[in-house]
């Protein structure tokens, strides 16, 4: 039987403003921005959620998903939209492999 508690602590003012300024800065950089605004959405979003009293702690960054976001808009363009399913998978199983449990010094006080 699954058992477990899930809490998430973020508000939409506290999203409105990382979404705001991924948009802006996404705009500017015609799309270059993508991956870093994508890890800094993840990042707040699991710096906010917890698990039994455990909170999470995002380790992606956007170098590290830069050539992989390349090849999904690549392919999804070429296959006129048809490899966006695979590619929202390719994104989650990078995302659940940079998610941990936070250490102590990753916890923001």
């Amino acid at each position: 039987m699954a058992h477990g508690k899930f809490e998430f602590t973020g508000t939409g003012i506290g999203y409105l403003g990382i979404a705001l300024i991924s948009f802006i800065l996404s705009v500017i950089t015609l799309g270059l921005y993508g991956p870093w605004a994508y890890c800094a959405k993840q990042r707040w979003k699991t710096e906010r959620t917890l698990i039994d009293g455990k909170q999470l702690t995002f380790k992606g960054t956007g170098v590290g998903i830069f050539g992989t976001f390349l090849l999904i808009v690549f392919l999804s363009i070429i296959t006129l939209g048809i490899y966006i399913p695979w590619g929202i998978c390719q994104l989650e199983r990078w995302r659940i492999h940079n998610t941990y449990f936070a250490d102590t010094g990753d916890i923001e006080q």
